[in-house]
């Protein structure tokens, strides 16, 4: 488990490891009361039942979630786990991969920060349990204007990051049925440090969200990229760019 500089993340820590029982309640009211309606929709604008729709009804797929946030909540692998489906997620939260270990117990949920190398990254922390927390200083520039955060409301903190391909080959997942990737603008360096020829992928998710020329600039070269290695636009659903292998 990754240890960040965060006030709150440490006040928390500290309070569950001396109250165990509180731990539970917490998963639990995190999982099945505060976010009780995502227990039936699962991805916020229907991307995965998109993506199940090119598979029979009885497929059993293979996934990879790569910044999962919340096993219900905004997931766009949740009701494929309750079809059959199994995967590994992949989270910087250590409270996300807590919650994940806590429902999904037949996933591989890893608390790791991925990158296109193994190195020491600045992490931009906002809460334990956020979506926005990212790697990626100019992804602070829309957080700021579309979502009102503030400096005071940012930690900073250092991080070791992992490579995607180890992970997946230290648990053998070369055929992936669906990768889901959603990282606040990270996306790029995961998805470069890729061998699409040992990695066989049909789908891919990825969140672009092109706020500034820079974003827009880092959209271009990873649509490139993906088109390149023979990955080509599906759909549009929300901020998430489908990508079929062809």
């Amino acid at each position: 488990m990754e240890k960040l500089k965060s006030k709150s993340k440490s006040k928390f820590l500290n309070f569950v490891n001396k109250y165990p029982l509180f731990k539970k309640f917490y998963y639990f009211y995190n999982i099945y009361i505060r976010y009780y309606k995502s227990l039936k929709n699962g991805s916020q604008f229907g991307e995965e039942q998109f993506i199940l729709s090119f598979f029979e009804k009885d497929h059993k797929g293979k996934f990879v979630d790569i910044g999962c946030f919340h096993p219900t909540r905004y997931n766009n692998t949740y009701k494929m786990y309750k079809l059959g489906w199994r995967g590994i997620n992949i989270d910087l939260n250590p409270l996300t991969i807590e919650l994940f270990n806590f429902l999904r117990t037949k996933d591989i949920n890893i608390n790791a920060a991925i990158s296109g190398k193994e190195e020491i990254k600045t992490l931009y922390f906002i809460d334990e349990l956020n979506t926005q927390n990212t790697l990626e200083s100019n992804h602070l520039l829309f957080l700021k204007k579309h979502h009102n955060v503030s400096d005071e409301e940012i930690s900073l903190s250092e991080i070791s990051t992992k490579r995607l391909d180890k992970i997946l080959n230290e648990y053998k997942f070369n055929d992936i049925d669906f990768l889901n990737i959603d990282v606040e603008g990270h996306e790029l360096n995961i998805l470069s440090s890729i061998d699409y020829n040992i990695f066989k992928i049909k789908f891919i998710s990825v969140e672009m969200i092109n706020h500034n020329k820079e974003s827009k600039i880092v959209s271009q070269k990873l649509n490139d990229l993906l088109n390149k290695n023979n990955y080509f636009l599906e759909k549009i659903i929300g901020c998430n760019y489908i990508f079929k292998k062809k």
